[in-house]
């Protein structure tokens, strides 16, 4: 059974937005990793798809189900959130609804912002509006990091560190390339023979980044070393650069010799196509309209927009043959790079929504949740979903607006950031997918065109704006959200409210009932001057503070006399009675005080108990007197 049974809502909600947040994720961070793809045309929107439906899916179920951090980023404390874990879970609900507009509206402008950032932002926002600026973790040294930092400056430093570093390692890769293969005599030859090679050194940098990226996560560090997981990448990749010496390359050679020109319309007999029109039924428009995404032109922007038109016509184009070969080479980059997000990306993206369902189930916030199978199939279903139906406009803001590609450019682009990610990771130095592919892009874009006109820089002011943006709008954004919720008056906690309240007057009640009955025992002894310290006056003080007191407590719960009490005031009534109690009973007092004339008793002694040995009273020690009228 649920610790947290009112937090059921919550767990609907947050899978909603979850499906959400994967959608728009889809649409923008999933698609930027085939913008280099599609936009060198090695692969179609359709195909890359289909890869991310089969590589996304596999990354996120085999190595994605790793233990994942309840706070993003270590952006908030979680010790602020222990004693209303639901609070947290309502937080992570508002960040991913956030985070879903948020990734929708730059999709639909053709803006790569990091989901990443999008969740911290969130974060950072709803705790800031529950903890203030104490809450976020905005600097904190980390000495196994470079810089040694983390926190909110880390994810800063992301927005420069990142596309420079990458800019700098796809352009000294590109540059090797069009050095040793691309700008030679015999450019295909050498790039038939280079491929063996070029398959070893793609297959190593891109498995070993799957592994340290995903396996390393699901694995212990003693089970897992780094050094295995380069020797394991190098018997693969061995392994597959000799397949490709013995069997792909005389294949692609047989191909290369039978390959001649295409016969013409009307050449051999065919007949031409005579389109007939017919009307469409819904099911076949609605179909259409579900495909529309898969189906968009990504490269039609250049027949209308002259600028972008002239960075491509600027770009340098290689022999097409030696093109052809980087493609297989691109494509295994490609599915690597999607393979190793389902792998650290979308077990992390699952946090939150785990995270809401360990509040759910324990009634506790955990330091670390694993999240189930249905958590990371609704966040993989949605990744996939909004690629394949909105995912082409940062598509053609990465692989056509941004710079010219090809696939020896795209291929170096995808190679650099794996490579690039992959060393970060070691290092501890903060990177994000988004800006590495974005720094990339214009490292390659620079070689042709050092004078910087082979990129688009306006479109790249765009990019870094948003990489701003997206901390601080999600973040603000959250923050809104979460303050109209947490602040508003609730119906679950008013419930519990009212019964604490309702408990603690008839506690009150009960106490003070006990009180009189005591009291009016002695009221005859009292009238007779026979308690020396329950005088007439006194005994008459004490009857009307306790009828008072009584009265006070059944008031403050009626609703005929009061609508709402603060919780002070009913704790005060409390304190009040239990005061009565310590100053007044035999307790504190001591038997022979409050029973005058009543000079032996039984002590606490078992042994005198046992035998009924009768010794004089003992008056208990009275607690200090700052207790007896105002309680812990």
């Amino acid at each position: 059974m649920a610790a947290l049974p009112s937090a059921l809502w919550l767990v609907v909600v947050g899978a909603l937005a979850s499906w959400g947040f994967g959608w728009g994720t889809g649409a923008n961070d999933v698609a930027n990793a085939f913008g280099t793809s599609v936009g060198s045309k090695t692969l179609t929107l359709k195909q890359a798809v289909i890869i991310a439906a089969i590589f996304e899916f596999a990354g996120a179920l085999l190595l994605g189900r790793v233990s994942t951090n309840t706070i993003a980023g270590g952006i908030a404390s979680i010790t602020a959130f222990q004693r209303q874990p639901e609070v947290y879970a309502y937080g992570m609900c508002c960040a991913l609804g956030v985070g879903t507009i948020w990734l929708i509206i730059t999709s639909k402008m053709g803006l790569n912002v990091s989901s990443t950032h999008s969740i911290i932002g969130g974060i950072m926002g709803f705790a800031l509006v529950y903890e203030g600026a104490a809450g976020v973790t905005w600097a904190v040294r980390d000495p196994g990091a470079f810089p040694p930092y983390k926190g909110v400056v880390a994810i800063i430093l992301t927005w420069f560190i990142a596309p420079v570093l990458t800019g700098l390692v796809s352009a000294v890769i590109f540059l090797l390339v069009r050095t040793l293969v691309l700008r030679r005599k015999f450019a295909y030859t050498i790039s038939f023979w280079l491929f063996p090679l070029l398959v070893l050194i793609t297959v190593f940098i891109n498995v070993f980044f799957v592994f340290t990226k995903g396996a390393k996560k699901s694995i212990s560090a003693d089970d897992w070393s780094d050094g295995k997981a380069a020797w394991i990448a190098f018997c693969v990749a061995a392994g597959l650069a000799l397949l490709t010496a013995a069997i792909i390359l005389p294949l692609l050679k047989r191909m290369d010799i039978e390959a001649g020109p295409k016969p013409t319309n009307g050449a051999n007999g065919s007949v031409p196509v005579v389109e007939v029109y017919k009307e469409l039924s819904w099911a076949q428009k609605a179909s259409k309209a579900a495909m529309h995404g898969m189906n968009v032109d990504i490269h039609h922007r250049l027949t209308h927009d002259e600028h972008l038109k002239a960075i491509h016509d600027r770009a340098k184009i290689f022999q097409p043959k030696v093109e052809y070969t980087f493609k297989y080479l691109q494509v295994f980059s490609a599915i690597c790079v999607i393979f190793a997000h389902g792998a650290g990306e979308v077990g992390y993206m699952a946090g939150p929504l785990a995270t809401i369902w360990d509040v759910y189930q324990n009634g506790a916030l955990s330091k670390s949740v694993s999240p189930p199978v249905w958590v990371i199939l609704i966040g993989a279903s949605g990744l996939v979903v909004g690629l394949a139906t909105y995912g082409y406009n940062v598509t053609r803001a990465m692989g056509v607006q941004l710079a010219k590609l090809t696939p020896t450019w795209g291929f170096s682009a995808e190679l650099a950031t794996s490579f690039t990610i992959m060393i970060a990771a070691q290092y501890g130095l903060p990177t994000s997918s988004s800006q590495c592919i974005t720094g990339t892009v214009i490292g390659v874009g620079l070689c042709e065109n050092i004078n910087g006109k082979g990129v688009n820089w306006c479109q790249f002011l765009r990019q870094f704006a948003s990489w701003v943006a997206t901390l601080f709008l999600v973040g603000f954004g959250t923050a809104a959200v979460f303050a109209q919720g947490v602040y508003a008056p609730s119906v679950v906690e008013g419930r519990d409210v009212i019964t604490y309240e309702n408990r603690i007057a008839n506690l009150t009640t009960n106490l003070s009932k006990d009180f009189n009955t005591t009291l009016l025992s002695y009221r005859n002894a009292s009238a007779s001057n026979a308690l020396p310290l329950l005088p007439p006056a006194q005994w008459e003080a004490l009857n009307k503070t306790v009828t008072e007191a009584n009265t006070k407590a059944k008031k403050q719960v009626d609703p005929k006399y009061t609508q709402s009490v603060t919780p002070n005031a009913v704790l005060d009534s409390l304190y009040k009675v239990l005061s009565l109690y310590q100053q007044n009973t035999v307790f504190t007092l001591g038997q022979n005080t409050v029973y005058n004339g009543s000079a032996v008793c039984n002590n606490n002694d078992t042994a005198t108990i046992a035998s009924n040995t009768l010794s004089a009273c003992k008056a208990p020690k009275p607690l200090t007197t700052a207790y007896q009228t105002k309680f812990p």
